[in-house]
Formats: structure tokens, C-alpha cells, sequence
């Protein structure tokens, strides 16, 4: 049991993402910030199957992003912080040997810092998520997930809208798992909302993020992490005013290291490299795992 765990221990990093990546905020500025599941980790997609007991897991996700400057237009510099907490629950299906399941619900907080002072925070909006995946061949990890979003966070932070999110997740062990890929593809669909007495209609988009690990030991797993995200147009019904597709793309480097058999603790830089319409991101990124 306790080798198992520590497979899954580096994986879930997640869903941030959706954790993190997937968050609605009421303020453009703050979806700015972070591109959907752009928190995903060395392994963050190595689930075991076949394993006996259900396993629960406790993570906190954290991202620092420093704001002053902008692909095409600029906008007002900004500091954002999310401190994302998850609880999940691993299990299996008797049955279905080859595959795992699990279900995952998101509380946290959000804060955005202006250059003029005006301050904003608060609870984010909830989540809650399933995850199925199964193994082809020992070596490749497939997964399957949905998020809910629901509207019931801060009036400042929440935008007032139901959104779903759809991934296919992807783990490769390679060369004896000293080389690892970690890689998803995914489509957020989002509701109209009310914000503050406005009516808005918000753009879907398309992500996907990468994770290229080689594993030294430890304490030593140096990694890249590439990301991107292209956001549709949307609308303000009140104003009857448009908003601005966009694109963005961004490339990270950092470290994953096991502090002790129940704790993994992951940390990255990651900058924008291209984009259009949308903040150029500049963020830091830290995860903790810790099973029980």
C-alpha cells in the first residue's frame, strides 16, 4: 500500500487544474493569470490501478503571478495569489481490474494586489471533479476527467457562471522511468454569468500543458513545463460590448523532489513566451502532496 501511494503521491498536482488552471474569476485580470491546468507536476498523471483500499489524499496548490506586461494592448499591472486546497479519494470498481477512479472537491482563496492599491480576496469558487483511467501497457497511464465549476465563491472573485471541463490526461514512463511525459488535452465550457448587475457571456477554450521530467533521485528531478490555452470571444450583454478572443503560450522550469514517503513538494517559474490579447504570464508555482 504504501508503494502505491507514493506512485499516486506525485501525480496529483491536477488537476490545479483544473485546480487552479480551470478557476473563473469575476475579473478578467485574474484569468489573466493562469492557463487551465497549467499546475500540473513531474507524474501528475501516474495513477495505479489494482490497488486494494480506497486512498485519500490532501493537496494544496499555490501560484504567485507578478503581472506588467501584455501581448497586445496594455493593461494595469497586478499581483495575483491562489491558494488552492483538494481532497481526494481514490478507488476501484470490482470488475473493471485495469482501471482507477477518482473524485476530488476544491475550496480555496484568491487575492489580487493593483498598482494604484485597490486590493481584492476572498473565497474561490468551489469545484468538484472525477477522474477514470486505466493503463494500455505498463509504461503509459490514460486518464479521463470532468470538473465542475459552481458559482458560490466571493462576489469579487466569482463570475457568477456554471462551467464543466472536459481532459484527456496522459503519463509516459520512459527509458526504465527515468524519463517521464506528463501531457493532457482539454476544452472548458462556460456558462453565461451575472457579475455585479451585469449580464456576461464568456468565450470556451482549448488547453493543453506539458511536463518533461528526468529523474536523478530523490530530491533531484529537473523538469520543462510547456503550456498553452486559446480563449474565444465573449460578450457583455448589459454594455452590449465584446470581449476579446486570445492565445497564450508559456514555457517553465522547476524541480519535483520527495521530502518523505507521505510528502512531495514540486516548485517552477513559469514565463509567457507568446500570445495575444491577454496578460503575458509570469508566475511561480509550488505543490504539495500529502497522503493518509
Amino acid at each position: 500500500m504504501m508503494a502505491i501511494r507514493n506512485k499516486i503521491l506525485s501525480m496529483l498536482l491536477v488537476t490545479s487544474f483544473l485546480m487552479i488552471g480551470g478557476l473563473s474569476m469575476a475579473t478578467r485580470s485574474f484569468a489573466d493569470a493562469i492557463i487551465p491546468y497549467s499546475v500540473i507536476g513531474t507524474n501528475e498523471y501516474n495513477l495505479p490501478v489494482g490497488f486494494d483500499k480506497p486512498i485519500n489524499l490532501l493537496l494544496s496548490y499555490n501560484v504567485w503571478s507578478n503581472i506588467t506586461d501584455y501581448h497586445g494592448e496594455d493593461g494595469e499591472n497586478y499581483d495575483a495569489l491562489l491558494s488552492v486546497n483538494k481532497f481526494a479519494r481514490l478507488f476501484t470498481i470490482d470488475g473493471l481490474e485495469n482501471w482507477g477512479f477518482l473524485w476530488e472537491g476544491v475550496v480555496g482563496f484568491g487575492g489580487l494586489g493593483f498598482e494604484n492599491g485597490d486590493s481584492l480576496s476572498g473565497l474561490i469558487d468551489p469545484q468538484t471533479g472525477m477522474v477514470a483511467w486505466t493503463k494500455p501497457i505498463p509504461s503509459w497511464t490514460l486518464c479521463f476527467e470532468y470538473w465542475l465549476h459552481l458559482p458560490w465563491g466571493s462576489n469579487e472573485l466569482s463570475d457568477g457562471s456554471v462551467n464543466h471541463t472536459l481532459a484527456m490526461m496522459n503519463n509516459h514512463q520512459l527509458f526504465d522511468g527515468k524519463f517521464v511525459i506528463d501531457w493532457d488535452f482539454g476544452y472548458k465550457m462556460r456558462g453565461d454569468g451575472r457579475k455585479l448587475g451585469a449580464k456576461y457571456e464568456y468565450g470556451n477554450s482549448l488547453f493543453t500543458n506539458w511536463v518533461f521530467t528526468y529523474k536523478h533521485n530523490p530530491w533531484v528531478n529537473p523538469n520543462i513545463h510547456f503550456d498553452w490555452e486559446s480563449g474565444g470571444s465573449g460578450k457583455n450583454k448589459s454594455a452590449d460590448t465584446d470581449l476579446a478572443s486570445y492565445d497564450r503560450m508559456q514555457l517553465g522550469i522547476g524541480n519535483s523532489m520527495k521530502i518523505t514517503d507521505r510528502l512531495l513538494f514540486d516548485i517552477w517559474y513559469s514565463y509567457g513566451i507568446d500570445g495575444r490579447n491577454i496578460a503575458r504570464t509570469n508566475n511561480d508555482y509550488t505543490r504539495f502532496v500529502w497522503s493518509f
